[in-house]
């Protein structure tokens, strides 16, 4: 039975938004994560990550460090930014398009760090003592070799103890990954093929479940969960009396991971992502995707949730030669079979110089024309929120080795291709089928290979963020007066 491309695009969102943010009652979902899909998707080659394996001084050369310098830079610059929650976003669903606004993280978190009126009641030596080695132990120091002026300068990193958190927090998305993937699978699965999904889930949902329990334990024991929560709770409990010296520490911090660049004016917060080395490793979860599975309860979840609603799944265009949306291969376009694989990993950001707990902390606030000249203030908590600092991007969704299967698709793909011009950026959906590396140095272009009734798309892609709800803030406690903040 013939379906469309608009049709084949609202559930294939459908089921990835269940499998990166979805769960069950074994594996319940945060109700304070939502997703911004790309629109396009943002390709990369594993080298472009060579940075986040060996650390920006981690070349044998010059010419090495360099290489790493620039990359580290451009994946700073494409994830620093604030989810935009217009277009697409509400309770239910939680999906928004990713936008490049021109609200910046680390421009806005230094507005506030800089404005912020904390509250300053006198603290215990023991307190003080306490504080200091709980940061001492979370974040760290260390000193690289400016490549401009030969001389070593201190950055932020994340120390012993938080690395091993977010490594295990790694494992354990992995795992969840894994879990919500084939249970969708089972779920939408349909026919001869969806035998598989279904006899897997029933004989091994079990073992699944118990790999993401595995992987929260080992968080627990081995990642410090526990130690890093409470090390967090008692910085933001005691604090709340005293953010003076809290708040100094995260300016020196933010301050000092500040990282220059090759270029002029290529000053940047140095960012990476967890694990280092997700671009070569074998540890991404696959999927499987075909037109059965339009009609599934997939669909009618899709359907009542208006996924996708602010995504255009007609082939879209970009670039010089290109004149946009396709009026003949437009979301209308129908297609007799489609399936399509791939693989995806949710890649953990790291960002050293970020204290996303100063948000929870209900000991400061801001003052409209005392520093802080914005109209709003960074979040009114509300669903959906407001404000010029409602979320900060998470982790990224990665997707490679996209192979689509559909002579329809295929033939649509290269005429449409060939309308527009061979420099014109090519998609569907969040997904980029062919164009160039806009964050790349050597102005490298890819194109996705079609063969028969198979279309390869290579590399990898970001194809959406997940971002987290920094609810309220300001929220001081209500028994503060204003004269308690300075």
């Amino acid at each position: 039975m013939a379906t469309t491309l608009n049709d084949l695009g609202k559930t294939l969102l459908a089921q990835l938004y269940n499998i990166v943010t979805g769960g069950d009652e074994h594996i319940p979902p945060s109700p304070n994560n939502f997703l911004s899909w790309c629109q396009p998707g943002i390709p990369f080659e594993p080298v472009d990550f060579t940075f986040s394996a060996k650390g920006i001084g981690g070349g044998g050369t010059a010419e090495e460090d360099k290489l790493l310098l620039q990359e580290a830079f451009n994946f700073a610059q494409v994830v620093d930014f604030v989810p935009d929650r217009t277009g697409i976003y509400n309770h239910d669903m939680q999906q928004t398009i990713y936008r490049t606004s021109e609200t910046r993280i680390s421009h806005i978190y230094g507005e506030i760090l800089k404005f912020s009126k904390v509250v300053e009641q006198e603290l215990s030596d023991q307190e003080k003592a306490k504080i200091e080695k709980f940061r001492n132990l979370l974040r760290t120091k260390k000193k690289v070799k400016d490549l401009i002026t030969d001389e070593e300068k201190e950055v932020t990193t994340d120390g012993p103890i938080l690395q091993a958190y977010n490594d295990k927090l790694s494992a354990y998305l992995d795992a969840k990954l894994l879990y919500n993937s084939k249970r969708i699978a089972a779920q939408a699965a349909t026919g001869p093929e969806g035998k598989m999904a279904v006899a897997d889930w029933s004989n091994n949902a079990t073992l699944y479940q118990l790999k993401v329990k595995a992987a929260m334990d080992a968080w627990v024991s081995g990642g410090y969960r526990n130690e890093v929560d409470q090390m967090n709770a008692y910085i933001n409990q005691v604090t709340q009396r005293d953010m003076m010296l809290w708040k100094q520490m995260l300016q020196e911090h933010y301050e000092g991971a500040i990282v220059s660049g090759l270029g002029p004016g290529q000053e940047f917060f140095y960012t990476t992502v967890i694990p280092g080395n997700f671009a070569t490793s074998g540890g991404w979860t696959g999927y499987g995707f075909t037109h059965e599975t339009v009609s599934s309860s997939s669909h009618s979840e899709s359907n009542s949730w208006s996924v996708g609603g602010g995504v255009s799944f007609g082939f879209w265009s970009a670039g010089a030669s290109a004149s946009g949306q396709s009026s003949h291969y437009n979301a209308d376009f129908s297609l007799s079979s489609f399936k399509m694989s791939f693989e995806i990993a949710q890649v953990i950001i790291s960002r050293p110089w970020f204290y996303p707990e100063f948000f929870m902390n209900r000991g400061w606030t801001l003052r409209k024309g005392e520093g802080w000249m914005y109209d709003d203030m960074p979040s009114d908590g509300k669903i959906p929120p407001s404000g010029n600092f409602i979320a900060y991007p998470t982790t990224a969704l990665f997707a490679r080795n996209i192979v689509i299967e559909s002579a329809d698709f295929t033939s649509a793909y290269s005429a449409y291709s060939s309308s527009v011009g061979g420099s014109a950026s090519i998609g569907w959906g969040p997904f980029s089928l062919s164009g160039s590396y806009s964050h790349s140095e050597s102005g490298r272009n890819y194109r996705s290979q079609a063969d028969g009734s198979t279309l390869r798309v290579p590399g990898m892609q970001i194809i959406g963020f997940v971002n987290h709800l920094i609810g309220k803030a300001p929220n001081p406690l209500p028994d503060f007066k204003d004269s308690d903040f300075h």
